[in-house]
């Protein structure tokens, strides 16, 4: 079960950064397009709490994703699923949990992004070719959202 740490400091304060990874539908604003990440869509109705589901598309996958913690301004946990053919004989899936920790520094908040991967199937044996583009998006991800926030600084 491969584990990966990001990390980064943003000049805003915790609650900043929170809602803006609450706030399913601005994720376009400051998220661009990739080759694994097109759009989040919310599933559930607002306001997002514990028990929220939405669905990430890209071009080669969709994640079915549901918020499974949160602790207001402090962190928030996402847990995702892809199932490359739902229903099938053989159960291939990657499932992803993801936390992101907002801890207050005199810079403004370190933000760390911890990632839990479970693969099986097809994807287990892929996992290998999967696990740099996977590290990428989530440096990608990172850099998107300090770059979006600290030009906002007044």
């Amino acid at each position: 079960m491969p584990k990966m740490r990001f990390q980064t400091v943003i000049q805003r304060q915790p609650e900043t950064i929170y809602q803006l990874l609450l706030d399913f539908s601005g994720y376009k604003a400051w998220l661009p397009a990739s080759k694994i990440y097109g759009e989040t869509a919310l599933t559930s109705d607002y306001p997002v709490r514990v028990g929220t589901t939405y669905v990430d598309r890209g071009q080669s996958s969709v994640m079915y994703g549901e918020v499974v913690a949160l602790e207001p301004a402090k962190s928030i946990v996402f847990h995702q699923i892809t199932n490359s053919h739902p229903g099938s004989f053989f159960t291939n899936s990657m499932d992803i949990t993801t936390r992101y920790t907002l801890k207050p520094v005199p810079e403004g908040t370190q933000v760390t992004r911890d990632l839990t991967l479970r693969a099986r199937g097809l994807f287990f044996l892929l996992q290998g070719a999967l696990i740099p583009a996977i590290r990428k998006e989530n440096e990608r991800i990172m850099a998107a959202m300090k770059s979006y926030l600290d030009a906002r600084v007044s």
